[in-house]
């Protein structure tokens, strides 16, 4: 009996892997394009089964724009002297940031939306590249391989707006050093890439910053995070009449393997003694006084570990270090807007649902005499539903993988369209008014 059970068991656990191998090396077979294209590579990182869904061949658009471009250049052999130059100089700088970019790798784009349950939908878009096709940047820029977020601990309760990226800040500065030299000299002699980058090297050398060194130094993540405190409000000016928000604060993140950048920032910013620096319980601190300005700003640089952080006030920074304050992620509304997204990658955003609606009582309040007043209406009444949103970018060895979680009324957006182009019609017409000719009054009559 026992071993007529673990036949059967073992045959449908056979016949199950049989089954997936059929679904997903076999079935793409069955029909493929004459073309080779990468139609199964994108659509199975894609949600199947919903509201959108969709793939373009991108290497054909590819191989069109390198014609194009080919075909401007032979144009431009044909010039006088005197234009050629320039117009040349144009040209390759256009193919190289195409081709050093990575946008001739790009071998497919694709796109999805999935409602994973009611009010939520998931839209995914694929930036798909073929093995070994990763040379450009965009690939190389955004770390190697999807990871734990881990920055999502960071966040404090209250978060309104947040995002935090692996970002290889130097090769897009090389990168730059090798486009740049070729736009600001508008036609005469460009410096070579070698000759840019000792520029900028030199530059920072004479502001007390070794090139070198902070490369080995940066971490090679950044990030951003604005809190609101609804316990305090600010007033921002505005057209109409101030807007009354709850009282913003925000930090910028950049992870980093040594104490190099502070060192060098302290040795920059405490010379003059207006600027103080401390050093308690392994975090060292740079306080800056307070700055006059609508908002509070009282900024604070401190270093913790493998974090280092700018914060416009000292409060922000200690909820940041702080592991036994309220995070972000435990919070219901983040919870709402994260459900089913990736746990691991190479970077995400939130956007709380405050924020729309924060615009909305803006726009209330500052354009109440827009027209027609239905169309202002419809577009604050979406702002006060929005649900806020949440990213998470993937990068891997089939290319970029952006998915995002919203919880937009997809039906709502062709009345927004609608209701905007009311607005610019009404405008259109106020303005075609204001130019008319004020009308003579008519002859007395004798």
């Amino acid at each position: 009996m026992k071993k007529t059970l673990i036949l059967v068991l073992g045959g449908l656990l056979l016949g199950a892997a049989a089954a997936w191998a059929v679904m997903h090396y076999a079935a793409p077979f069955w029909k493929r394009s004459a073309v080779n294209n990468t139609y199964w590579q994108v659509l199975s990182r894609l949600d199947q089964g919903g509201e959108a869904l969709a793939y373009i061949h991108a290497e054909e658009i590819s191989k069109a724009a390198q014609s194009l471009l080919a075909g401007l250049m032979r144009n431009v052999a044909a010039l006088p002297e005197e234009r050629r130059a320039q117009a040349m100089q144009g040209l390759d700088m256009l193919g190289m940031m195409f081709k050093k970019y990575g946008l001739d790798e790009v071998s497919g784009l694709g796109f999805s939306s999935f409602a994973v349950k009611p009010g939520l939908r998931r839209v995914r878009a694929i930036l798909h590249h073929r093995p070994g096709r990763s040379k450009g940047l965009l690939w190389n820029v955004t770390g190697p391989q999807p990871r734990p977020l881990d920055e999502m601990g960071l966040l404090p309760a209250g978060t309104a707006l947040a995002f935090a990226s692996d970002y290889d800040l130097f090769k897009l500065i090389e990168w730059t050093s090798q486009i740049a030299p070729k736009i600001v000299a508008q036609g005469g002699a460009a410096p070579s890439p070698d000759q840019a980058m000792a520029m900028m090297k030199a530059g920072m050398q004479a502001a007390g910053i070794d090139y070198d060194r902070l490369r080995k130094s940066y971490g090679g993540r950044l990030g951003f995070l604005l809190v609101l405190d609804p316990e305090k409000r600010v007033l921002l000016p505005a057209k109409e009449k101030p807007v009354s928000i709850p009282e913003p604060v925000f930090a910028l993140l950049m992870r980093v393997n040594d104490n190099y950048l502070f060192d060098a920032l302290k040795g920059m910013l405490t010379a003059s003694g207006h600027n103080k620096f401390s050093e308690a319980a392994g975090v060292k601190k740079i306080a800056f006084p307070r700055l006059p300005a609508p908002l509070p700003l009282e900024p604070v640089i401190v270093q913790k570990g493998e974090w280092l952080i700018a914060a416009s006030r000292a409060a922000l920074a200690e909820k940041i270090l702080d592991k036994n304050s309220p995070r972000l992620a435990g919070g219901a509304a983040f919870k709402e807007i994260a459900f089913k997204a990736p746990r691991r990658g190479n970077g995400f955003g939130y956007v709380d649902p405050l924020l729309p609606r924060l615009v909305a009582q803006a726009m209330r309040e500052n354009m109440a005499p827009l027209r027609p007043q239905a169309a202002l209406e419809k577009i604050t009444g979406f702002l006060d539903n929005c649900k806020g949103f949440y990213w998470v970018m993937e990068n891997s060895d089939q290319g970029l993988a952006y998915t995002l979680n919203h919880g937009m009324e997809i039906s709502a957006i062709p009345g927004l369209v609608e209701a905007f182009i009311q607005i610019a019609d009404e405008r259109a017409k106020e303005k075609a008014a204001a130019e008319l000719p004020a009308e003579e009054p008519p002859p007395a009559d004798k």
